[in-house]
């Protein structure tokens, strides 16, 4: 864990790669009913992995995370409907929002507790 900047760029570059997968290639355990769990789950993952590179460039680093996660959620939708067989959804967005709020709280809480 030495620069985790690194660790969240990477898990960004994940996510673009995952959503780039042409929608009748999907794995069947991808293509879960459960498709708003995936995305509460890996935006969460996303906002503690930007939580954690970034707490101490900023003075309040949940806001611009949170708000970056949120944007990055529908840059993703977007790229989305460029791809065979995905299509966009604001529900996705919605979702994403969800995990980068969890993902980004939880970093905080556990920065704070850890000092």
């Amino acid at each position: 864990m030495k620069n985790p900047k690194i660790h969240f760029f990477g898990f960004l570059a994940l996510i673009l790669l995952g959503s780039s997968i042409p929608g009748d290639s999907m794995p069947p355990v991808l293509a879960l009913t459960w498709d708003k769990l995936l995305h509460v789950v890996e935006y969460s993952i996303l906002g503690w992995l930007g939580y954690r590179a970034y707490y101490s460039a900023y003075q309040k680093p949940i806001v611009y995370i949170i708000i970056f996660g949120i944007m990055f959620g529908c840059i993703d939708e977007s790229w989305q409907s460029m791809i065979p067989g995905r299509f966009p959804s604001h529900y996705d967005v919605f979702a994403d929002g969800i995990g980068v709020i969890c993902g980004a709280m939880t970093g905080s809480f556990l920065y704070k507790k850890s000092k």
